[in-house]
């Protein structure tokens, strides 16, 4: 009885997720006003008896014919579509539909190139990004991460979809098309409960006021989800606009080449940044760019330190100079302090990003793996807690947060941790399903759960995926070292090692590889690394 109760309510939910309610009604109503229009004129009007009785059949049939389009089909904001199926529940996740999203919730999907050669992706995602950063640092703003809204490009889904996947209110989307220095942006905010427009509007300007169309559908967005700015200043996106708007198209490109995480987008990306500067020394998002870009390629171990930490230095602190109160600038400059040792002056590098801008992911998150490295595991708990606050709906900084609660000796604090971090990485690859990172973050947590089987189909399913990442390989190697099965981890570390990355200290701090530590072949796979480090 229980089981036909619940198949029941599920399918009257379903029936009401796909508005057939709302179209019986209105049709009934319809239907009603038109057999009581054909009671009265029919005969009047000399009409045969059998034509009301048709009047009558067609009602009904139209009837039937209507709630089973309503079943099959939907009006979106993009036209008529094929309704989605209900999204599914992964195990040990809550359903999306079951979750309330926050009034101040939105999902800024990647803008849509209408340029005539189609070649702005990278200014279609770099003006969405910037957006979408500039909200993110509004307190009380809640906005789905990147990863999460610029999987739904194109506008192949319905944005009711989008809001219950990403437990958002709002989704804002539009178009840009770029001619010589021209650019015509639209731009909508959509109510993600019931597809209806908030607000839209059309920007017909030059290219150099592109600034100030970012700003003016920034504030128009805070202020659709009647969100209050505690600063004025906080959504001013042209205080460090380049005086070249060529350089601001050269920096979205580094930015989106970063962005892509492959090997050969993130070593072309610091040459954007370069060339960028050239047109506009002055630029200091450029110069913080640079230092980031160079400071990933030394966290990777895509290059020596020898060959680029003192350009990123110089390049953080060319950032500094010229915008003092650019927390990115901070946090640039404390990676590349952090890099070099320096670490009381990475520490504080650090805590002034945090003060100039509380809602930047990247100062809680870095500040956290600075933590983690230099044995401060309550501290990295914190901050790695924090990133997340700023982007809910992500899994890494929790992974990390578990991973410190370890080297602390606090199992229960650990668990805990990595069942949320758990909860957030299924859904991300739940939403989807090509995300290697996702399925190998989680098949280290289901590991670390207990659920040894299910933590091995997510590795292999990440290898597959993605077989010469280093990322992949390295932490499916993790895995396999905590259940046992040690030739496996050691072929997968040993094939990490071989692509050129990772460091001697975080693997000497990895507890994931206690297990295996004592072994011969172990310990010959990570003196590689010495002997890299000394090149």
């Amino acid at each position: 009885m229980r089981d036909w109760a619940g198949s029941l309510k599920a399918f009257v939910d379903e029936l009401r997720r796909r508005r057939v309610f709302r179209v019986a009604v209105v049709f009934l109503v319809v239907g009603w006003v038109l057999i009581q229009v054909a009671g009265t004129t029919f005969a009047p009007l000399g009409l045969p008896d059998w034509s009301f009785k048709l009047v009558i059949v067609l009602v009904v049939l139209s009837f039937v014919l209507a709630c089973a389009l309503a079943w099959t089909y939907d009006l979106t904001t993009r036209g008529v579509a094929r309704t989605p199926p209900a999204p599914e529940a992964n195990a040990g996740t809550a359903p999306a539909a079951a979750r309330s999203a926050p009034e101040a919730s939105v999902a800024i999907l990647p803008f849509t190139d209408l340029s005539e050669r189609h070649d702005q992706d990278y200014f279609c995602e770099g003006l969405a990004e910037e957006i979408l950063n500039a909200l993110a640092s509004i307190s009380g703003m809640r906005v789905a991460s990147r990863t999460s809204s610029f999987r739904f490009r194109g506008g192949d889904t319905d944005a009711r979809d989008i809001g219950r996947a990403l437990n958002v209110a709002a989704i804002m989307e539009g178009s840009v098309r770029k001619a010589g220095d021209h650019v015509r942006v639209t731009a909508q905010l959509i109510d993600a409960d019931n597809g209806y427009h908030l607000w839209s509007e059309n920007f017909d300007r030059r290219l150099e006021d592109i600034f100030v169309i970012q700003e003016e559908i920034a504030r128009s967005v805070a202020r659709a989800l009647r969100v209050t700015l505690q600063k004025p200043d906080v959504l001013d996106m042209g205080r460090n606009a380049p005086r070249d708007v060529r350089a601001y198209e050269f920096y979205l490109r580094g930015r989106q080449m970063q962005a892509l995480k492959s090997t050969v987008t993130w070593r072309s990306a610091p040459e954007m940044f370069r060339r960028a500067i050239e047109l506009d020394r002055a630029y200091a998002q450029a110069h913080a760019g640079l230092a980031d870009a160079l400071v990933g390629l030394l966290l990777w171990r895509l290059v020596r330190p020898d060959d680029v930490l003192e350009e990123a230095k110089s390049a953080a602190d060319r950032a500094l100079a010229l915008a003092p109160d650019l927390a990115e600038a901070h946090v640039a400059h404390a990676n590349t302090l952090s890099l070099a040792g320096e670490n009381e002056a990475a520490t504080a590098a650090f805590e002034r990003a945090i003060a100039l801008n509380s809602e930047l992911y990247e100062a809680h998150y870095y500040f956290a793996r600075h933590c983690y490295a230099q044995g401060k595991y309550e501290r990295a708990i914190e901050e790695f807690e924090e990133a997340h606050r700023t982007r809910p709906d992500e899994f890494q900084a929790l992974t990390l947060a578990a991973n410190a609660a370890d080297s602390m000796g606090n199992g229960q604090r650990a668990v805990g941790l990595a069942k949320r971090a758990l909860e957030h990485a299924l859904a991300e690859a739940d939403l989807d399903p090509e995300n290697g990172r996702a399925r190998y973050l989680a098949a280290g947590l289901q590991v670390r759960l207990g659920d040894i089987e299910a933590g091995k189909r997510n590795a292999e399913a990440a290898l597959r995926m993605r077989p010469d990442d280093f990322g992949t390989l390295y932490n499916s190697a993790c895995v396999y070292a905590q259940v046992g099965e040690y030739d496996r981890a050691m072929d997968l570390l040993d094939r990490a090692v071989d692509t050129g990355q990772g460091f001697r200290g975080w693997i000497d701090h990895d507890h994931d590889f206690d297990p295996v530590r004592q072994l011969p072949r172990f310990q010959e796979i990570v003196a590689r690394l010495d002997g890299a480090d000394r090149r």
